[in-house]
């Protein structure tokens, strides 16, 4: 019987295959509209096997639901994309539960296509008019990120609760009412058309929402619910959520807001300027600079003013002309693919040239999953700080002395009453001529570690034992193999070697280093860097920067303001905007504050 199965299977795998590849020969021939149809009720048909049961049927659905997705958005006929964009997102699902029921990984053949609809997905569902599909659809597939998926360990004891469940009740009656006054339009009643796809939304939302309700009632974890859980991020940090996604013709931004705020809980917007080639041009142009070992400073200054104003262009001014009520307000930012590169946190927000976190308290996240767990722990009423500094470098090629990372560490240490730990005493070298920077990042991977300081372990098991971490010095970000991302302390610090760690409940991580905030590069919309590792490691905050950092005395400057705020009262976030807002304003150089971020809640 086993055998007659396979064998069926792999004769329906075979005859879906051949009906996409004769699909696409057609869009070739005659266009993508000639073959729109037939790749729609191919996709369809792929559905109902797999929504009847036959859960094998996930891997065809996928690739048919792509196919659609491709040819339909290319014919903008956004309603049918849409909807394809859904059954792509639903076969992921099925997909994963298989994974997880049988121990195996996910398959990586699925990858690069379900980062590139993340992406598209927001774009095509505004322009579909149905918001809450893009929301679903993304949340659904960052879901699958690495650090979403160490995060679902650990959060049964925050979510099972009383507070919790009202939460996700009062939204369900909101989605619940919506849905009922959709059903009642006639508009409703038609298979094919844009309200009975907003009541498709509706019902796949209050679908997960009553899962999770079960799944809290219980106190069990709530994962594989990431759409729950966002909207549970923006009531518990009482933060609107913004999702901000490039896209093939223009790029969109969603804005989620929790039920007990009055509004919408989704709405949308476009950002003519995001296109997905208009951001790749500006982040190679971009990080041809920043992310080398350029030290002139006019000419990484510039490279800075104009990926401000290209952000601000492209982001802040229709986002803020769509939604003004942002501004003086707590958001969070979610950056899908490789918008998560550009400086959002620092960019202004209009002409002015004051920062956007300087106008609005913000914060960036990986995915509503991740600002879930971040706002989850209560901030540590005692301080607990770890200090950490090295001017270490490599003898050879790609390093040099960072030596302003000691008088940092002692100076930030001192404004919390404790001691720093600092790896090596160097004699502090000759300053840098004025139009050149030395900058806290390598371009090269580290080379033999220093024998002085301890073992990576050694720093890691300190790192558990703080609340308030601050770690300076050099940085070293691998794009394309981003477990091996390096700060180096004493020795280096890889990231893969953190990950065996957690840390404690709330804590802030600064990491006054170059480069930490970047994403790997062969899945850009994994997001996997030292952010979203620390933050699914239990850290509430973290502070990291997106390209070099000069290790100057005006970056030993602004890490002292940043802690000055904090332990004023002020929350990271909060203190971090104030004190690059200070700069900014006050004249620093761009390239000093501009690459800094707040990630977390």
């Amino acid at each position: 019987m086993g055998l007659f199965v396979s064998r069926r299977r792999m004769a329906e795998y075979e005859r879906v295959r051949q009906e996409i590849r004769e699909l696409q020969q057609l869009a070739q021939r005659e266009g993508a509209e000639a073959a729109a149809d037939g790749s729609w009720w191919l996709m369809r048909r792929c559905f109902d096997e797999m929504a009847g049961g036959k859960g094998w049927y996930a891997p065809m659905t996928l690739n048919a639901a792509r196919v659609s997705f491709g040819m339909h958005a290319v014919s903008g006929q956004w309603f049918i994309a849409a909807c394809s964009s859904l059954s792509f997102s639903a076969a992921v699902a099925t997909m994963d539960a298989e994974r997880t029921k049988n121990g195996g990984p996910f398959p990586e053949v699925f990858l690069p296509d379900i980062q590139l609809m993340a992406e598209l997905s927001v774009e095509v569902a505004h322009r579909a008019g149905v918001p809450l599909v893009g929301f679903l659809v993304a949340e659904a597939l960052t879901g699958l990120q690495m650090s979403d998926r160490t995060i679902a360990r650990e959060t049964a004891d925050v979510l099972a609760g009383e507070d919790s469940v009202q939460r996700v009740r009062a939204l369900r009656r909101e989605v619940l009412e919506a849905t009922r006054k959709l059903r009642s339009t006639s508009g409703a009643k038609g298979a094919d058309s844009i309200a009975a796809l907003r009541v498709m939304a509706d019902e796949m939302l209050i679908r997960n929402l009553d899962e999770a309700l079960d799944k809290l009632s219980k106190g069990h974890i709530l994962s594989g619910s990431s759409n729950v859980s966002a909207v549970l991020a923006a009531s518990r940090t009482s933060r609107s959520v913004v999702y901000i996604a490039p896209g093939a013709n223009a790029g969109a931004a969603i804005r989620l807001d929790a039920p007990e705020t009055g509004r919408e809980l989704c709405v949308s917007v476009e950002l003519p300027g995001l296109r997905g080639d208009d951001v790749r041009n500006l982040l190679q142009e971009m990080h041809a600079v920043l992310s080398s070992d350029e030290p002139r400073k006019k000419v990484r200054d510039r490279a800075v003013r104009q990926a401000h104003a290209a952000v601000t262009e492209a982001v802040w001014k229709p986002v803020l002309a769509a939604w003004p009520a942002l501004l003086g307000a707590r958001v969070a930012l979610i950056p899908l693919g490789e918008s998560a590169r550009l400086p959002l946190y620092t960019a202004p927000v209009d002409d002015s040239g004051t920062p956007a976190c300087g106008l609005m308290d913000l914060t960036v996240a990986p995915s509503g999953n991740a600002l879930m767990f971040a706002g989850a722990w209560p901030r540590p009423s005692a301080v607990d700080p770890l200090v950490v500094a090295d001017p270490w470098y490599e003898d050879g090629e790609g390093g040099r002395p960072i030596p302003c990372t000691v008088p940092e560490a002692r100076e930030v240490a001192a404004v919390h009453g404790v001691k720093p730990l600092i790896f090596r005493e160097a004699a502090r070298a000759a300053d840098a001529e004025d139009d050149r920077d030395r900058l806290r990042g390598l371009t090269r991977p580290p080379g033999a570690p220093s024998p002085s300081g301890p073992a990576p372990q050694e720093l890691a098991d300190l790192m558990s034992s703080a609340n308030l971490i601050h770690l300076a010095g050099h940085g070293f970000l691998d794009p394309q193999n981003p477990l091996e991302s390096t700060v180096l302390l004493g020795r280096p610090l890889p990231l893969s070697a953190l990950l065996g760690h957690d840390l404690r409940r709330g804590t802030t991580v600064v990491l006054s280093a170059c480069h930490l905030a970047g994403i790997g590069s062969r899945l850009p919309g994994e997001q996997l860097g030292f952010p979203s590792a620390l933050l699914a490691m239990g850290a509430s905050s973290v502070v990291a920067a997106l390209w070099s950092v000069p290790d100057s005395e005006e970056t030993v400057g602004l890490m002292t303001a940043f802690h000055g705020q904090l332990a004023r009262g002020a929350s990271p976030s909060a203190a971090l905007g104030q004190a690059v807002t200070r700069a900014a304003v006050g004249g620093a150089r761009p390239a000093l504050w501009g690459s800094f971020t707040h990630f977390g809640a």
